[in-house]
């Protein structure tokens, strides 16, 4: 596919079948023991990042309202490789004012941006005019009109296509998701994917492992979603496998517990989910999380905890969608992981390594 190359990429969205308890929090390793050559904050990772350059680069931010001052200087600092610009966070209401946005967000980047939203047609589009809106369901065709626009804007990112397999009317994802059955959306996802590559944007599919079966929004509650791994692999897995198939280019996990993966933890803080994705699935791609402001997350667990667990697991990127101040506490809260060993460093440069790699295949 053509799509052009970044030197860094990121990327985030929603509900469940019940309410249920929170996830609990994976084990915290002891601090690591000071190197007698170089301590994991003084290491540099992969392309000669140093630490704050590689939580900068994992790091999808989006803030409310214009960019301002205050808002791009704090993007110097903290070098944020994705901005997130959607509709709840009334970032500019024109095509002129959206563009001019993220060129000043773009001039303070110490390296490539990656820009991104949401736009899947029906009823969530960005509410720009220049952007064409197409109906659900849409196709190859529609999602290139509309991913193109987009690129226009200076976009790089359609976080979509959606692949849920909703249950039925009362699933929470209705009038997102393509259709009842595993076939009838795998078959509509590859070609939204071809779509958002032939307008040289990348792709996303969400929301792994599965959120059509559920009448929860992880906006405000966890859901809770009592499918056996059986039907996970043969309902809610065959539309992501069609977008691995056509070379999508991240998989956005949702806020969902599955206790057939993991009886303890929600799906995206646990390992289990991202051996699945990528070992059963085959994804070699980078996983991203969903936003850790919402609420399926932050009632039991604060954002920076999580996204901290989230990278811990086995993700790449973590989203942080409307409040800078959150963003710069998960900042120092992974540099803490970091720095007392209870993350990896080699954790952080193997998420660091999946982006780049990623960003050297898009020529």
């Amino acid at each position: 596919m053509k799509v052009r190359r970044f030197a860094l990429l990121l990327v985030a969205l929603v509900a469940g079948c019940t309410s249920s308890s929170v996830a609990q929090s994976p084990t915290q390793s002891p601090a690591a023991s000071p190197s007698a050559v170089a301590s994991p904050t003084d290491q540099l990772g992969p392309g000669g990042l140093t630490l704050d350059q590689e939580i900068g680069a994992v790091m999808m931010v989006g803030f409310q309202g214009p960019a301002t001052g205050s808002v791009l200087a704090d993007w110097k600092q903290h070098q944020f490789g994705g901005l997130l610009l959607i509709n709840l966070n009334h970032n500019a209401s024109s095509a002129t004012s959206m563009s001019a946005l993220i060129r000043s967000v773009r001039g303070v980047s110490g390296h490539r941006l990656i820009a991104a939203t949401d736009q899947e047609g029906g009823y969530v589009c960005l509410a720009v005019s220049s952007v064409p809106c197409s109906p659900m369901p849409v196709g190859k065709a529609d999602t290139t009109r509309m991913a193109g626009a987009l690129h226009g804007l200076g976009f790089d990112l359609d976080l979509g296509p959606v692949s849920d397999v909703c249950s039925g009317s009362s699933s929470i994802m209705w009038g997102r998701c393509y259709g009842t059955s595993p076939g009838a959306v795998a078959g509509a996802v590859g070609p939204v994917v071809d779509g958002i590559h032939a307008a040289h944007m990348l792709s996303a599919a969400k929301h792994f492992p599965g959120h059509g079966d559920t009448s929860v929004s992880s906006e405000t509650a966890l859901p809770r979603i009592d499918e056996s791994l059986a039907t996970l692999q043969s309902r809610e897995w065959p539309p992501f496998a069609a977008a691995i198939s056509h070379g999508v280019d991240f998989v956005l996990l949702g806020h969902l517990w599955y206790p057939a993966l993991d009886p303890h933890r929600s799906a995206d803080l646990s390992p289990v989910t991202f051996q699945k994705l990528r070992d059963e699935l085959g994804f070699k791609g980078a996983i991203v999380s969903d936003d850790m402001e919402m609420g399926a997350i932050t009632k039991s667990t604060p954002a920076p905890e999580a996204a901290v667990e989230f990278l811990i697991a086995g993700g790449d990127m973590v989203m942080i969608a409307h409040h800078l101040a959150v963003a710069d506490a998960t900042f120092d809260a992974v540099k803490h992981a970091v720095a007392t060993g209870r993350l990896p460093r080699a954790r952080l440069d193997q998420a660091v390594a999946t982006l780049q790699e990623l960003s050297a295949t898009q020529a």
